[in-house]
């Protein structure tokens, strides 16, 4: 059985996370990826959390079932290599900021004359287009600039928060493995290759879609407190657990005041209906509030899961990684590291049952590849000598 892209070819010149998220979805449905790193260092993200032991969580998940090619890019030996090998592949991914690969000699144009049917996808922080186009940017600075900080603060005149460093980078990164495999679909399809662009900040203005839109429409953000709403929030029961409940539908209430053995308070002209229970909403958490904290949340789960009303613990990592529910799915597996033994690892977020993919090797060490590679491009060995001693290529580095 094959995967899905079982025969697609990426030339990857992407870093730290944006970027390298999106080509591990692609690499883990079967395309063969084709990382460029610089000889010596490598991508930054090899440096990032690493641990005594030489391990980095970080590096690990952005960028296994990879292959590593080390191609000094600012040689012009180096630029024809990598348009060299571009004539063989199927997608050129980078997120540099707009004009760094231009000045390379290795923008959309570049490569789209070696190969028309290519598809170039960039990243960008702000867009490629406006007056902060050529700016710097990560992650946290696109939760800034985009009201994403602001607004999981409480909104305008608290203090802003960075719920989950890394957000922007990872949603950002599924928006354009989307956007490279549509325009692969459209090539299918039509035989004609293209540009695609996303940006950070485009994807947290459509993470946000409804907030924003409401803002649009009313002139003024959606109010934002510790709960949505009294049966939409995260309550503490007496054991120091908290407890999360989606109460959005009318039809919930009964079931959340049955459950949670207070049903006087289905009738109460206060609490009846959502507006009334919207208005009277701080003397309807405390109530809720009360009731959770009589009990252990052993208790309060199974009654609500009783009564069919959305729940959950609110969990930390180890809770997490102890649970049947992520192990049933196959959210978290067992890995052979060839450094660190048998290690447990994020699996596959996207399956597909005709064309499963397959989660891809653990990521390569710092060139690992480059001979590899380029001897299927034709390149002999003289020439791959020739390039190590001009410090065009790097050869393996046990970064």
């Amino acid at each position: 059985m094959t995967t899905p892209l079982a025969g697609i070819r990426i030339l990857d010149f992407t870093r730290y996370q944006q970027g390298p998220f999106a080509t591990v979805m692609l690499a883990d449905m079967g395309a063969e990826v084709l990382k460029i790193e610089e000889p010596g260092g490598g991508d930054f993200g090899r440096r990032m959390w690493k641990e005594p032991d030489g391990f980095s969580a970080f590096w690990e998940s952005l960028n296994r079932g990879k292959k590593s090619v080390c191609i000094d890019l600012r040689k012009p030996e180096g630029r024809d290599l990598a348009l060299t090998l571009s004539e063989s592949c199927d997608v050129v991914v980078e997120n540099f900021r707009p004009g760094t690969m231009e000045a390379w000699g290795l923008g959309y144009d570049a490569f789209r004359e070696r190969n028309p049917r290519i598809v170039y996808g960039q990243a960008t922080g702000w867009g490629t287009k406006g007056p902060l186009a050529t700016y710097p940017s990560f992650d946290q600075i696109s939760q800034a600039y985009s009201g994403f900080a602001q607004h999981s603060g409480g909104g305008p005149g608290h203090r802003p928060e960075i719920p989950y460093p890394g957000v922007a980078d990872q949603t950002g990164a599924m928006n354009f493995a989307f956007g490279i495999v549509t325009a692969l679909f459209v090539r299918e399809r039509t035989g004609v290759g293209q540009k695609v662009e996303v940006s950070l900040l485009g994807t947290q203005l459509a993470l946000q879609a409804p907030e924003l839109l409401h803002y649009l429409h009313f002139g003024a953000e959606h109010e934002r407190d510790f709960r949505a709403s009294p049966t939409v929030g995260h309550f503490e029961c007496a054991d120091g657990v908290w407890i999360m409940i989606v109460g959005i539908d009318q039809k919930f209430w009964p079931r959340i005041a049955e459950a949670l053995e207070v049903p006087h308070l289905v009738h109460d002209a206060r609490f009846a209906r959502g507006f009334p229970r919207y208005q009277n909403r701080h003397e309807l958490e405390r109530l809720l509030e009360d009731a959770f904290r009589s009990q252990d949340s052993v208790h309060w789960l199974a009654r609500l899961r009783e009564f069919d009303v959305p729940a959950s613990v609110v969990q930390d990592y180890a809770a997490l990684a102890a649970a049947e529910q992520v192990t049933a799915n196959g959210y978290i597996v067992e890995q052979e590291h060839p450094r660190f033994g048998t290690q447990r690892v994020v699996g596959l977020h996207v399956q597909l049952s005709e064309t499963p993919g397959q989660l891809g090797a653990p990521a390569p060490r710092l060139g690992e590849h480059t001979v590899e590679v380029l001897r299927a491009a034709g390149v002999d060995a003289a020439g791959i000598r020739q390039l190590s001693e001009s410090g065009v290529i790097g050869l393996p580095h046990h970064a």
